[in-house]
């Protein structure tokens, strides 16, 4: 299990936690589905519903000794599933799904009901959503599904259809920044710079502390440095390739990073007064000499071909250095 799952104050979704517990008191669906953008939440909620669950609903979850060892890890009544354990894909495999299956039909060592998170669900495999489809038709009594989606797109319906479904809602600034505060996700991190990774993130937590975590906002800065000086582009992939710690992460901060980007000058062309208050650094002066010279049609083909070439990367291991030392050359 992750080593950073631990009881957190909740901040922005304590109506959500009471609905939960209200519902699952009185229907006891076995199903639940956690929806909602990348990095807001959804798994402390999660965890926070495994101790009201595991603890047989008892309102005062948080005081009890098995609480403590669900935290810690120390209980066999919390199963967790997450995506980087399979480090070689980034997806989740039938193994893993198997490996629960047979784990859950055994005996725990109380009689409480026992939990089953699987973080980033969406990044299932076909064979593990097929494996996860029949252990959902009959799920053991007492053994409760948490399933944590960033996209319903990749899910299939059945198991969608089956799922008491929760969804999250983005968080505001202030909320976003509270929560970082509170919980000392960014301690080095200097008051300007929690601002610029707040927005940065789209005020997400979560997204904050995984921009932190590649001196994103320095790789951002070298990124938009490139719009202006082409002489840059050869350092800045470079760096792109050695802030992470591997392919997978290498590809998310260069996705995420690029369509900000992107998304940004899209907005801008239809309504600029409305993002204003979005933008870091030196990015508005980006986003105008972008679309002084780019038209939005020219836009959307740069996304596709953004696209295209991730794609490339993803699934057919083609070089992340040269597809961006490419594509930021076609702004030039």
């Amino acid at each position: 299990m992750n080593k950073e799952i631990t009881i957190k104050k909740i901040i922005g979704f304590e109506n959500l936690e009471k609905q939960f517990q209200n519902i699952i008191s009185v229907r006891n669906n076995q199903t639940w589905m956690l929806i909602g953008r990348k990095g807001i939440g959804k798994r402390t909620l999660s965890m926070r519903f495994a101790g009201f669950v595991i603890n047989n609903f008892n309102k005062k979850w948080v005081e009890t000794s098995l609480t403590n060892k669900i935290f810690k890890k120390e209980t066999d009544n919390l199963f967790y599933i997450t995506s980087f354990d399979d480090k070689s894909s980034g997806k989740i495999s039938k193994d893993q799904i198997d490996i629960i299956s047979s784990k859950m039909r055994l005996f725990s060592a109380n009689a409480n009901n026992r939990v089953i998170i699987i973080d980033k669900f969406n990044w299932l495999t076909n064979n593990a959503m097929n494996s996860m489809l029949k252990l959902l038709e009959e799920p053991p009594k007492g053994v409760y599904f948490f399933l944590i989606v960033d996209e319903l797109i990749n899910v299939l319906p059945t198991i969608q259809s089956r799922s008491q479904k929760l969804f999250f809602h983005n968080h505001n600034f202030s909320n976003c920044k509270k929560i970082i505060n509170e919980n000392s996700l960014l301690e080095k991190e200097e008051e300007e710079d929690i601002d610029n990774l707040v927005k940065l993130s789209n005020f997400s937590p979560g997204i904050s502390m995984e921009i932190s975590s590649f001196s994103g906002i320095q790789l951002y800065k070298n990124l938009l440095d490139t719009f202006l000086e082409k002489d840059k582009i050869r350092d800045c992939t470079k760096k792109f390739i050695s802030n992470a710690k591997n392919q997978i992460s290498n590809v998310w901060i260069v996705e995420f990073l690029l369509k900000r980007l992107l998304s940004n000058c899209l907005k801008y062309s239809i309504d600029n007064k409305s993002i204003q208050n979005s933008f870091i650094l030196n990015e508005n002066n980006i986003v105008i000499h972008i679309l002084n010279n780019k038209n939005n049609h020219e836009l959307l083909e740069l996304l596709e071909d953004l696209n295209y070439r991730l794609k490339r990367i993803k699934s057919f291991n083609s070089s992340l250095e040269f597809e961006v030392f490419q594509y930021l050359n076609k702004f030039h």
